[in-house]
């Protein structure tokens, strides 16, 4: 199972492409480090996050946050099929993996695994001021 979960990651790091559609964010698509399957198939470490006293983020990790969505999207997509079709103590596996595999995407783009991609959605983006570091990213806030 650990190697169908690195697999889908490396797959995820090697060929990863969002289209937008629109002049003005082609630019802005997500960019994931290259992967060669050697490394793919190591986890990764996943720091512990505990949460900054102020919720100012800079453009790297707005940058950082973008990537992870995107591949978090890819992730969900990969999985989502699996988690459905499986039955019982089979899902509760795959569901603990796909929490794990989570963490690692978040993890190999930069940020401190699944918990500081969420403090990012739910604290950091509700910040007006970092509207700015967001839009750099290619992120826009309504």
């Amino acid at each position: 199972m650990k190697k169908m979960l690195f697999a889908i990651l490396f797959l995820l790091a090697s060929s990863f492409f969002v289209s937008c559609g629109n002049d003005q964010t082609a630019d802005l698509t997500p960019s994931l480090p290259s992967k060669n399957a050697q490394v793919a198939s190591a986890p990764v470490s996943v720091p512990k996050f505990t949460p900054p006293a102020n919720s100012a983020i800079d453009e790297k990790k707005a940058q950082q946050y973008a990537n992870a969505s995107a591949a978090l999207i890819l992730l969900g997509e990969e999985w989502s099929s699996k988690i459905e079709q499986a039955q019982g103590e089979q899902k509760v596996a795959i569901l603990q993996n796909y929490d794990e595999a989570r963490d690692q995407v978040c993890s190999r783009v930069g940020l401190a695994g699944i918990a500081e991609y969420n403090w990012i959605t739910n604290v950091a983006a509700k910040d007006s001021s970092n509207a700015d570091s967001f839009a750099k990213a290619g992120i826009r806030l309504d």
